[in-house]
C-alpha cells in the first residue's frame, strides 16, 4: 500500500467515524425527554439501569449490589458495571446514562477499527493497495451497519463492550500466527467478565488453535502459555463471585435456566426466538455456506464459526426476553466479513467479464454499486427500522418509569421501598430498597419453577426467560413494599387482596403497569414511609 493509499484510507475512516459519532450524539439527544421535575433525562434500556444501580452503589461505598447490604448478583455484565462505577465517581446520577452511551459509541468505533485490522491480517495490503483500501473501509463499516448491534449499544447494554473485546481477541489470535497470543487471551478473558456466554466464542477460538496445532501452524507449548492468562482471569472472576456472592453462577443464570428442562427450553422458547432471525438471515447463511465451499480458508471457517456457535447457544438457553437478537448481535458481522474476503475474486471476475471500454467500465461500475447495495441490505433487519424508528425517539416506558421515580422521591421518605417488574429505572432513580418481582435480584424467585403454561408469552416465546418466575403473594402481600408497580402478572392476580393493602393515588402523568399505562400509583395505605401531606398536595394539583 502506497502513502497515497494510506492517506486516502485514513481520510475515509475519519469521515466515517465522525459520521457515526454524530449519529450517536443525535440518538442521545432524540432519546432524551423533559421529566415532571423540569429536568432533562436520557433514555437508557431498563435492564441497563439495573447494571448502573450496581455500579452507582459500588462507587458510593455500598458495594457491587442492587440493595445495600444484600449480596445477590442480579447482573451478568460485571465489567460493564465496573465501568459504570468508574464514571459514577465523576457524574451525577442523571448524566451517568449519557456517559455510558458515549462510551458505547467509543466501543462500537473500536470494534469497527479492529474489524479493519482483521482484514489487514487475513488480506495483506501488499497484495493490492487500492483493494486493501476498499476492503479496510468496508470492514470498518460492517459492525456499524448492523442495526441490532448499534441499537443494543446505544440503548446502554454491554453489547458494545462485548463486541469490542471479542473483535480484539479474534484479531490478536489471527495476528499471532505461530506465537502465543497473550493479548488475545486477555481480551477473551475480559469479554467473559463482560458476559459469561463469551466463553462460547472463546472456546471456538481455542478449538481452532488446537486445529492449527494439528496442521503444524501452532504448538502445544504456545497454546498452554496463552491459555494461562485466559484461565487466570476466569479463575479470579469465579473466586470473586464465590467469595462475594456465595455462588460462581450469577442469580440471573439460575433465574433463566433452573427448573426448565432442556428440551422444553428449546421447544417453547429457543426455536420461537430464532425463527424470525432465520427468516431474515437465510440469504446470508446460504451465501456464507457457498463462500466456504467455493473458497475454503482456515480464517474464514473461524470467522463463520463465531456466529454459528452462538446461534446454537442461543437456542440452547431458550433465547432472550427481548427482540432484535441481543445475544447474536456482536457476532453476525463476522458472517459478512467472510463474504468480504471474497471481494478481490468478485472484482477480478467482474473486470474479466466486461471489456475495457467506456460501456464496459460503466457496466462494471454499475455491477460494483449493485453488489455493494446487496451486501449492505440482505440478511439484515430493516435499516430504517433499526436506525430511525427504534433509536430516534424517546421510549414511552422510559418516560413513564423515570417520572414515577421522580414522583416517589418527592413523596416518600428514605425508609420507603419499591416493588417493580421493570427493575431498572425506578430503583436506579430513587435509591429506595427494591423488590424485584421477576427475580433477577431475588434468590427465592430465581429458584422457583418456571411458568410454562403460556401465561407469560410473547414474540414466539411461550415461557419468556427471566420473566416466567414470580410469586406476587410473596413479593407484595408478604414483603409489603411502599410502592408497587402492579398486582397482576402471568397467572398471579392479587388485585382483590391488594385493595386491602394499597390505594391508588391519582397522578398528573402516565405510569407503567403490566396491563397498560395508567394515571394512578399504588401506595401502601397509611404507610409511615410516605409524606401524605405531599401526596395530598400533588393529588390536588
Amino acid at each position: 500500500m502506497t502513502n497515497k493509499d494510506r492517506k486516502l484510507e485514513r481520510g475515509i475512516l475519519l469521515f466515517l467515524g465522525l459520521l457515526f459519532t454524530a449519529y450517536g450524539i443525535v440518538v442521545i439527544w432524540q432519546q432524551s425527554f423533559i421529566a415532571i421535575d423540569g429536568l432533562r433525562y436520557f433514555g437508557f434500556a431498563d435492564d441497563g439501569l439495573i447494571t448502573l444501580r450496581y455500579g452507582w452503589n459500588l462507587a458510593h461505598g455500598e458495594g457491587l449490589v442492587w440493595n445495600a447490604g444484600e449480596r445477590i448478583e442480579g447482573i451478568t455484565n460485571t465489567l460493564w458495571a465496573l465501568q459504570s462505577s468508574l464514571l459514577a465517581l465523576f457524574l451525577e446520577k442523571r448524566f451517568l446514562p449519557v456517559g455510558m452511551v458515549v462510551s458505547a459509541i467509543g466501543w462500537l468505533l473500536f470494534t469497527a477499527w479492529v474489524f479493519r485490522k482483521i482484514v489487514r491480517v487475513v488480506h495483506p495490503s501488499s497484495e493490492d493497495g487500492k483493494m486493501a483500501v476498499v476492503m479496510g473501509c468496508i470492514a470498518f463499516v460492517l459492525p456499524l451497519s448492523y442495526s441490532p448491534l448499534v441499537e443494543w449499544g446505544l440503548r446502554g447494554m454491554e453489547t458494545s463492550m462485548q463486541a469490542g473485546l471479542i473483535a480484539a481477541g479474534v484479531w490478536a489470535f489471527l495476528s499471532a500466527k505461530g506465537r502465543p497470543a497473550y493479548l488475545g487471551a486477555v481480551m477473551l478473558g475480559l469479554a467473559c467478565v463482560t458476559r459469561p456466554d463469551c466463553v462460547v466464542p472463546a472456546g471456538i477460538i481455542y478449538g481452532f488453535r488446537c486445529l492449527a496445532i494439528l496442521l503444524k501452524k501452532h504448538s502445544w507449548k504456545h497454546l498452554a502459555m496463552e491459555l494461562a492468562p485466559f484461565v487466570g482471569i476466569l479463575a479470579v472472576l469465579c473466586l470473586f463471585r464465590l467469595n462475594y456472592y456465595g455462588s460462581v453462577a450469577p442469580n440471573t443464570y439460575i433465574l433463566k435456566v433452573h427448573g426448565m428442562p432442556l428440551l422444553e427450553r428449546i421447544r417453547l422458547n429457543g426455536f420461537g426466538y430464532i425463527a424470525p432471525f432465520m427468516t431474515i438471515t437465510l440469504p446470508l447463511i446460504l451465501a456464507v455456506a457457498v463462500s466456504l465451499l467455493m473458497r475454503p480458508r482456515f480464517e474464514k471457517f473461524l470467522l463463520a464459526a463465531l456466529p454459528g456457535t452462538i446461534l446454537v447457544y442461543t437456542v440452547y438457553v431458550g433465547g432472550d426476553a427481548f427482540d432484535n437478537w441481543r445475544f447474536l448481535a456482536p457476532y453476525i458481522p463476522y458472517a459478512f466479513l467472510v463474504l468480504l474476503l471474497d471481494l478481490p475474486h468478485v472484482f477480478a471476475a467482474v473486470h474479466k467479464h466486461f471489456p475495457d471500454d467506456s460501456l464496459g467500465r460503466l457496466r462494471r461500475n454499475g455491477s460494483y454499486v449493485l453488489a455493494a447495495i446487496l451486501f449492505f441490505i440482505f440478511g439484515r433487519p430493516s435499516l430504517i427500522e433499526g436506525y430511525a424508528h427504534r433509536l430516534l425517539h424517546a421510549q414511552q416506558a422510559d418516560i413513564e418509569n423515570v417520572n414515577t421515580a421522580i414522583w416517589l422521591n418527592q413523596v416518600c421518605k428514605p425508609s420507603a421501598s419499591v416493588g417493580v417488574f421493570y427493575a431498572g429505572s425506578v430503583p436506579f432513580y430513587t435509591d429506595f430498597y427494591a423488590y424485584d418481582f421477576l427475580g433477577k435480584s431475588d434468590k427465592y424467585i430465581a429458584q422457583l419453577e418456571p411458568d410454562m403454561s403460556g401465561a407469560v408469552a410473547w414474540a414466539g416465546r411461550m415461557s419468556v426467560p427471566g420473566h416466567n418466575k414470580y410469586d406476587l403473594r410473596y413479593s407484595i402481600l408478604e414483603k409489603k413494599p411502599t410502592y408497587v408497580q402492579g398486582v397482576k402478572w402471568g397467572r398471579d392476580d392479587i388485585r382483590k387482596e391488594a385493595t386491602e393493602l394499597y390505594q391508588p393515588v391519582p397522578i398528573s402523568f402516565s405510569t407503567w403497569t403490566p396491563q397498560k399505562s395508567q394515571e394512578s400509583i399504588l401506595i401502601r395505605k397509611d404507610s409511615p414511609d410516605v409524606d401524605w401531606d405531599a401526596v395530598s398536595e400533588k393529588s390536588s394539583n
